[in-house]
């Protein structure tokens, strides 16, 4: 009847010490993976830090500033494309053009009106 116990304990024993072997084992296989999940973490830290450095500099005033002059022809206005008050109300329909007014509106006028009616479409439509 010892021998039959003492066989069991060792079997249970031995059990217990390959149980504690495997655990032993995923614990630091999870370890691992918990290091590399950590440090990949760093790595998408620092990645999002250079694309904000990148943005700022993209986004710099100053850069946007010499790269329009370089790229565009914008100029200031001349006299001739400004309206007065009167010209503007008349542009957009709200009063009658005078008997004298033989000029037709400007176009730019009409379409700075429809860019605005289509602009305020898409935020209603947004919505």
């Amino acid at each position: 009847m010892i021998r039959i116990t003492t066989i069991f304990l060792c079997f249970v024993l031995a059990a217990a010490a390959f149980g504690r072997y495997k655990a032993e084992v995923s614990v630091r296989e999870l370890r691992k993976e918990i290091d590399s999940i950590e440090t990949s973490q760093v790595e998408e830290l620092r990645s999002i830090q250079m694309l904000r450095a990148e943005i700022a500099y993209l986004e710099n005033p100053e850069r946007l500033a010499k790269i329009a002059d370089m790229k565009t022809t914008l100029r200031p206005s001349e006299g001739e494309q400004l309206q007065n008050a009167q010209e503007f109300a008349v542009a957009f329909g709200l009063e009658e053009a005078a008997p004298g007014d033989d000029e037709p509106a400007s176009d730019v006028i009409l379409n700075a009106m429809a860019m605005a009616q289509l602009t305020e479409a898409e935020k209603i439509n947004a919505r």
